[in-house]
């Protein structure tokens, strides 16, 4: 059974991996089953832990991995909000993860710096 970590809401200074396919014209991203039995978004701190994802997982090939730009990746999280994913899970390998990213915090907070930062 998948252990659950605690979680947080600041990846400020991520740049994570993730894991993705094309299903016809459309990305699909790797996700990690919780606990509870809710998915959640997989993203990984390397290369190499998402490789180790995709390998021990027995996933279907034609997996690429992604490393997004930060507006990119606001994207992603947004869409997967929008589908019902509300947690991200970094680095689930091992039946555990080490942190899990409250999605919906995690786009207020990127909103709120968006706000307070001075324009360019």
């Amino acid at each position: 059974m998948p252990h659950t970590p605690p979680i947080a809401s600041d990846p400020a200074e991520l740049h994570p991996q993730l894991l993705y396919r094309v299903d016809g014209d459309q990305a699909r991203f790797a996700t990690w089953r919780l606990a509870d039995g809710h998915e959640s978004l997989a993203v990984f701190t390397t290369t190499q832990a998402a490789t180790e994802y995709c390998n021990n997982s027995e996933m279907a090939a034609g997996w690429s991995i992604l490393q997004p730009p930060r507006d990119k990746l606001l994207e992603i999280l947004q869409a997967c909000r929008d589908a019902g994913i509300l947690y991200a899970a970094l680095d689930p390998l091992g039946g555990s993860a080490k942190t899990l990213f409250d999605i919906p915090q995690v786009l207020a907070a990127a909103e709120s710096a968006r706000l307070t930062s001075p324009a360019p």
